[in-house]
């Protein structure tokens, strides 16, 4: 097994380190909305929910270059964001919409990406996604120092669940199959699905 201190690693090797250990993740398909009311759209990887009840979600932002992230600045300014899952079938769209599109221009309607109107907030989300949720900021957190990454905590005010995955009561596990992201261009669509349980010999325990 190879070891691997970390107190020597560069930016982009502990990046390409822990981006490609922690996998597959799931894609948060975020939408801010600027100033003038205008919908930047942006795909995060480095995303998970952290609690149940209250329902709460957490997006990693990267350190930009000169400026805070569209999707950060317009999250600080506005208080909310949605998140849209993302398929197979947009694919192409979401890596396009990590572009670095110029301020002002939306990458939704550049890259022809249908949005649907918020019930609870105002941020719009994406119209064809399979879950969705929108979103209000808890607090948003700084992690690091010179290259300092920032947690936005959202609290999920309302969820969207496609007709076809809704069971009643939750969403169909297995119908559910979001894109996961594994390192650089590489992402996995879900293959073969397995059943576990806790062993006879372990419940006796």
């Amino acid at each position: 097994m190879i070891t691997i201190p970390t107190h020597d690693l560069d930016e982009n090797r502990s990046y390409k380190l822990i981006s490609a250990a922690v996998t597959p993740r799931p894609i948060a398909w975020t939408a801010t909305l600027d100033g003038r009311n205008g919908v930047n759209l942006a795909p995060f990887s480095s995303f998970t929910f952290i609690s149940y009840l209250p329902a709460k979600v957490l997006i990693s932002v990267g350190p930009g270059t000169d400026v805070l992230k569209d999707t950060l600045a317009n999250a600080m300014a506005r208080g909310e964001f949605s998140i849209s899952s993302v398929m197979p079938d947009q694919l192409q769209a979401m890596v396009d919409s990590s572009h670095a599109f110029d301020a002002g221009i939306s990458e939704a309607a550049t890259l022809d990406v249908a949005l649907a109107p918020a019930t609870v907030i105002e941020t719009p989300f994406v119209r064809d996604a399979a879950v969705a949720m929108e979103c209000r900021v808890d607090r948003i957190i700084e992690v690091g120092d010179a290259h300092a990454h920032r947690l936005i905590i959202g609290d999920v005010v309302c969820f969207h669940v496609a007709d076809a995955l809704w069971l009643g009561d939750r969403i169909d596990p297995v119908g559910y199959a979001s894109l996961g992201r594994i390192g650089g261009p590489l992402y996995v669509t879900r293959g073969e699905i397995v059943r576990a349980q806790i062993s006879p010999t372990v419940k006796d325990c």
